[in-house]
C-alpha cells in the first residue's frame, strides 16, 4: 500500500485546502515525486491525471505542495525542495539567470493571456487613469511583466505609478478597502474583487496582446539527469490528463470543488478558454525571446538568451515528438 497523492498547504494561504489522497495498491514500486503548484485552472490536465489514477499507473507517487504563486514556490525550490515546479514564464527565466542556470523548462502547459487581468476601481476607465495611482502586482512574477508591457503600450512606465508588491490572495481586499487603486494578477483573484465589492471594482483589461500568459513545468538539470524516466512519466500522465480535461468540464469542476474548495463559477469561466498546448515549439520560443528582450530592457538580463541551455527537450521528444522543435539560436 502507498499514498497515491496528497496536497500539502504551503503557508497560511493554503491551509484551507489541505487534503490527502487515498491509499491504493500498486503492482510496481512507486517513484516519490514532489510537485510545486498553485491552485489555478491551467493545471487541470494535472488534476485529471491525478483524479483518474493516471500518474499512479505511470508509477508515480506524487505529493503536491500548494503555493500562492510560482514566485513564492521558487523560494523553496531555491533551497533544494521539490522536484517538479509549476509556475509562470518570467519567474522561471529570472530564477535561471540568478541561480547559475539551475533550472530547465520541460514543457509549457497552458497559454492563456485572458487569465491575467488588471482590476481597478471603477473611476479608472482607461490605462492612462493609472498614472499616479497605487498599483499592486507580485513583483518578480509573470504579472510583473504584464504590468510593464501594459504600461509601455500606453506610453507609461512604472515610474508613472506607485508599485505595491502583494500576493494575490490579499489584493481583492486591498482594492476593496481602498489601500490600492488597481492590481495586476491572475484569475480567480480578479473576479473575487468584483464579487467582494461590485460597486467599487471592475476588470479593466486582460493580457491579450501584452504577454502570452504561460503556465509551465520545470525541474533542476541535476534532477533531470538522475530521473529522466520520472520526468517523462509525468509528461505522459499530463498529456493523458489533457485529453480528459478538454472533454470533461464537469470532472474538472468536481475535482476543483473537492480538492481545492474552488467554486464552480471560477472553473466555468476559465475552462472554455484554456489552451493546453503542452509543448516546446517555435511559438513558445518566440514568446520567450520577447520576454528576454523585455528583461534586458529592465536590466534583469544581460546578453543573448540561449534557449538551448534553458529547455529540456528530451522528455517531450520521446513522449510526443510532434510537440517539440529544436530551440533557435540565442536571441
Amino acid at each position: 500500500m502507498f499514498l497515491r497523492s496528497k496536497f500539502v498547504a504551503a503557508g497560511a494561504f493554503c491551509a484551507s485546502i489541505l487534503f490527502s489522497g487515498y491509499l491504493a495498491s500498486s503492482a510496481q514500486a512507486a517513484e516519490d515525486v514532489t510537485v510545486f503548484l498553485q491552485p489555478i485552472v491551467p493545471y487541470d490536465s494535472i488534476w485529471m491525471a491525478d483524479e483518474k489514477g493516471i500518474f499512479e499507473k505511470e508509477g508515480l507517487n506524487i505529493t503536491y505542495r500548494l503555493f500562492p504563486s510560482g514566485t513564492t514556490a521558487l523560494q523553496s525550490f531555491r533551497v533544494g525542495e521539490g522536484d517538479i515546479l509549476l509556475g509562470g514564464d518570467f519567474p522561471g527565466v529570472q530564477y535561471w539567470v540568478q541561480n547559475n542556470k539551475d533550472y530547465r523548462l520541460i514543457a509549457v502547459i497552458d497559454r492563456d493571456p485572458s487569465s491575467y487581468v488588471v482590476t481597478a476601481k471603477k473611476d479608472i476607465t482607461k490605462a492612462e487613469d493609472l498614472r499616479g495611482k497605487r498599483v499592486a502586482t507580485r513583483v518578480g512574477s509573470t504579472v510583473d511583466w504584464f504590468l510593464s508591457a501594459y504600461l509601455k503600450a500606453h506610453g507609461m512606465t512604472k515610474d508613472d505609478i506607485e508599485v505595491i508588491n502583494l500576493d494575490g490572495q490579499v489584493m481583492p481586499a486591498a482594492l476593496c478597502n481602498g489601500d490600492i487603486d488597481a492590481f495586476f494578477f491572475w484569475q480567480p483573484y480578479n473576479n473575487t474583487a468584483i464579487e467582494t465589492c461590485p460597486d467599487i471594482a471592475h476588470n479593466l483589461s486582460d493580457a491579450k496582446g501584452y504577454i502570452p500568459g504561460f503556465s509551465i513545468a520545470a525541474a533542476r538539470p541535476e534532477w533531470l539527469e538522475k530521473h529522466p524516466e520520472i520526468a517523462k512519466a509525468f509528461l505522459r500522465g499530463m498529456l493523458q490528463g489533457k485529453e480528459i480535461a478538454e472533454k470533461d468540464k464537469e470532472a474538472v469542476i468536481a475535482y476543483a470543488d473537492k480538492n481545492l474548495s474552488m467554486p464552480r463559477a471560477i472553473v466555468e469561466a476559465q475552462w472554455p478558454v484554456k489552451n493546453r498546448i503542452i509543448a516546446l515549439d517555435d511559438g513558445v520560443y518566440a514568446d520567450y525571446c520577447k520576454l528576454a528582450e523585455w528583461m534586458r530592457d529592465e536590466k534583469l538580463m544581460e546578453g543573448p538568451f540561449d534557449l538551448k541551455e534553458f529547455v529540456w527537450t528530451k522528455g517531450l521528444e520521446e513522449v510526443d515528438p510532434s510537440r517539440v522543435t529544436a530551440p533557435p539560436p540565442p536571441c
